[in-house]
């Protein structure tokens, strides 16, 4: 069972070795514009998010902040860009489980370092993630799904966000937890994916529960819904069963955003941007905005989160490991 950003009884053991936090800032902060670095494309969830905090952000300060999006090459570009700015505040960045827990297992050089080059700030949200079938495939379950797998070798296939994305690994897990062979089909986006699932290209899509048009398309028919990765049924597909329910409760690995900046960014900067997220989240506009995207949030301490960006470390060492994916 998933306990998405869990509040750990004791820290000082379970800590995300970063550089220790600067002393207090001299100046006011923020004395100049804040720049949001995502390393997504526009469009999507996380980048909604970010826009809207930052507005709130703008308001709470007397400053701009502004979202710059970096994305490519499975959110490492945008990742680089944050570690390599300067420490003074004026960067917050946005990353994923792919920037922080899986590219150190998949690639074999990274050009920043997940254990030295930044700063845990606050979590953003959790989304439910469904694993979708085309109407096409005569299975109307995932237990139906994997003797039919099962029966037809590699020929279904699955569409991911990138090869070493978190939806690659998972159902590479997937796979060989099932004892199952699946065709993996990576794709650049939400997109993408959608348009092949929808013509027939892949048969099986992980996806989040939020995305455009998912929940509908469910109810309308046009896809079927197998399982949500969730510590709950998702409010938006409360018949759907979670992967607990379907014989998989000990897949860990799930997806997340947070926030982190540039090591040696002031500790004063660190928990005013805490609070202050945590504070936006729980604004009418946001809340409204997470459930309709099926996100759920967690509120943690900097110190808190770091904690977390450990224990996920070593969840996706372990998850990468079973599912055999490494890359160049």
């Amino acid at each position: 069972m998933i306990d998405l950003f869990r509040r750990p009884a004791a820290l000082a053991l379970a800590v995300f070795c970063l550089l220790p936090l600067a002393s207090p800032a001299q100046t006011a902060w923020p004395a100049k514009p804040v720049r949001i670095v995502v390393p997504l494309g526009a469009g999507g969830a996380p980048d909604v998010l970010s826009r809207q905090l930052a507005q709130i952000l703008s308001e709470k300060n007397g400053q701009s902040f502004v979202v710059d999006n970096r994305p490519g090459a499975n959110t490492i570009i945008g990742t680089d860009v944050c570690a390599k700015a300067p420490p003074d505040g004026s960067t917050l960045c946005l990353v994923t489980g792919s920037s922080l827990s899986i590219n150190p297992f998949v690639y074999r050089k990274l050009p920043y370092d997940v254990t030295r080059d930044f700063e845990a700030v606050a979590p953003l949200a959790v989304p439910d993630m469904v694993l979708l079938a085309a109407p096409s495939l005569p299975v109307a379950t995932f237990q139906e799904l994997v003797a039919y797998a099962r029966a037809n070798p590699a020929k279904v296939a699955y569409a991911s966000f990138g090869n070493g994305s978190d939806t690659h690994l998972t159902m590479e897990w997937i796979k060989r937890h099932t004892g199952t062979s699946l065709l993996h089909v990576p794709f650049n986006g939400f997109g993408p994916i959608m348009q092949a699932f929808n013509t027939g290209d892949v048969q099986l899509a992980y996806v989040s529960v939020g995305n455009p048009g998912i929940v509908q398309q469910v109810k309308s028919g046009k896809m079927r819904a197998l399982a949500v990765l969730a510590p709950t049924r998702s409010a938006q597909l409360p018949d759907v069963p979670t992967f607990a329910e379907v014989g998989l409760g000990q897949l860990k690995g799930f997806t997340w955003f947070g926030y982190v900046a540039p090591a040696g960014v002031p500790r004063d900067v660190v928990r005013k941007l805490n609070t202050q997220i945590a504070a936006a989240l729980q604004t009418p506009a946001m809340r409204e905005q997470l459930a309709t995207m099926a996100m759920r949030t967690h509120e943690q301490s900097a110190e808190e989160f770091r904690a977390f960006l450990q224990r996920d470390l070593d969840v996706w060492k372990t998850m990468t490991r079973e599912s055999g994916v490494t890359l160049d």
